[in-house]
């Protein structure tokens, strides 16, 4: 069966509804951004601390540096993360600094 002139054999999409305007737009990049940041807060520290751990266990020949390195960067890494959450609460909040 042949489409007589050039008519699309699906059916026509609805009419937009004038009331899907007035709502605003979900954004998801703050959130992907967030997300990103807690990333790095928590990975960069940890490697720092692992590496720097282990060059130093390999000089002076212990093996609980690397452990201190670990335990040092995930307290900072804490505390970063609670700051940041302190911020995005005051700036929430409306009292931004």
């Amino acid at each position: 069966m042949e489409n007589p002139g050039n008519q699309s054999p699906l059916p026509a999409p609805p009419p937009k509804a004038e009331g899907n305007r007035s709502k605003k737009a979900i954004s998801y990049y703050p959130l992907f951004e967030l997300g990103i940041e807690f990333a790095f807060i928590l990975a960069l520290p940890l490697i720092g601390g692992v590496y720097l751990g282990k060059w130093l266990d390999s000089k002076y020949g212990t093996k609980f540096i690397v452990v201190i390195g670990i335990l040092l960067a995930l307290g900072l890494s804490s505390f970063m993360i609670y700051r940041k959450i302190k911020e995005l609460d005051s700036r929430l909040r409306g009292n931004d600094k």
